[in-house]
């Protein structure tokens, strides 16, 4: 039988880095969401067709900003974004699409760990554990043990109708799990939105599949039980272990006050597999000239060669217990352009070709 307190647990020690890294939230600026979450919004509106460069002009968000995970948007930058959005699609539902969209890539996504758990339930557990980081304008909470399962999303009264799009954007995302998860649409008992419609109602029900009511005390998601709690075909402990423990030790980094070695290797996980990783870039992600930030890794210990590729193997690790990808695709996500690059590294690490693991 499943046991909704477990689950609490776990997911409470798997991420303890979150607390760790954050300090129980004292760390973030209020209102904020992370650069990290705009990428993943901005990914999904390229793939239905936007350009990417006239959405971020329009915005006014330089991309250099965006190259940092743990970077913080204020909460009116991050909702001029969401406007600028129904904007360039001429449709105010556009965020209902982009959260069904947004899902998590690889191993250089922040929190794409959390599609190991064991369930949809402990797959939305650990979401919402991880939630301080991508956002904290708004709180979600989940209660597995509801009849049936529930999550709420609490918002200040003072900002139900300006933060309706991100809320939806929200609420999409986590009826997107249970497709991501189990291959199926949520089966959904309830739907309430605290905003009023904010175009016909009708579209609401289509994307969620479910009648869909407004103006109501909470915005509330029910989901049948006998759903989220059936075990899940990416269910994998040992990988989840692995890749979430993998960010202890920047979060001890940070508490150390070591903090430019705790970003920088937040940076280059996140950055690894889509340019060729620069000092000099990530120090103008930061916000600072590249001599102080390669003064800065020398006085923590962590000169930046030796940084990217601790980085580059220790996302290899994860790649190789997840046993899903090519070496050539391997060599890719980790930043190589050829082959025989990574093999070379490969073999430097773990003392064997790859072909060989």
């Amino acid at each position: 039988m499943f046991n909704p307190s477990a689950t609490a647990c776990r997911s409470g020690r798997i991420y303890s880095w979150v607390k760790t890294l954050s300090q129980d939230g004292r760390a973030l600026a209020p209102d904020t969401i992370s650069a990290s979450l705009l990428v993943r919004i901005l990914r999904a509106a390229v793939a239905e067709g936007a350009d990417k460069r006239a959405l971020l002009a329009a915005v006014g968000i330089d991309e250099v900003r965006l190259r940092n995970p743990l970077s913080r948007l204020s909460a009116p930058l991050a909702l001029r974004f969401f406007s600028v959005l129904e904007q360039y699609f001429k449709d105010p539902s556009i965020h209902l699409r982009l959260g069904d969209k947004a899902a998590m890539q690889n191993f250089s996504d922040l929190g794409y760990a959390t599609r190991l758990e064991a369930n949809l339930a402990s797959v939305i557990e650990a979401n919402v554990g991880i939630q301080i980081l991508r956002q904290n304008m708004f709180r979600t909470t989940f209660e597995p043990a509801g009849k049936p399962p529930y999550l709420i999303w609490e918002c200040h009264p003072d900002f139900v109708v300006s933060y309706a799009p991100f809320i939806e954007f929200s609420v999409s995302t986590y009826a997107r799990l249970s497709r991501q998860i189990l291959g199926e649409r949520p089966l959904l008992r309830a739907l309430h939105f605290q905003h009023k419609p904010r175009f016909a109602v009708s579209k609401y029900e289509e994307a969620f599949g479910c009648t869909v009511e407004f103006s109501k005390p909470a915005t509330r998601m029910e989901i049948a039980a006998r759903q989220v709690f059936r075990p899940s075909p990416h269910a994998n402990p040992r990988l989840f272990d692995a890749a979430t423990k993998r960010y202890q030790q920047p979060a001890n980094w940070m508490a150390e006050g070591r903090e430019h070695l705790a970003y920088s290797y937040f940076y280059l996980s996140n950055e690894i597999d889509k340019s060729p990783p620069t000092l000099d870039r990530m120090a103008q992600s930061f916000g600072m000239s590249e001599r102080t930030l390669r003064r800065k890794l020398v006085e923590e210990n962590y000169p930046f060669r030796e940084l990217v590729d601790l980085v580059r193997q220790d996302l290899c690790k994860l790649y190789f217990l997840e046993d899903q990808r090519t070496l050539s695709e391997i060599a890719l996500l980790l930043g190589y352009s050829e082959l025989s690059a990574f093999t070379r590294a490969f073999k430097r690490w773990f003392g064997h070709a790859p072909s060989k693991s």
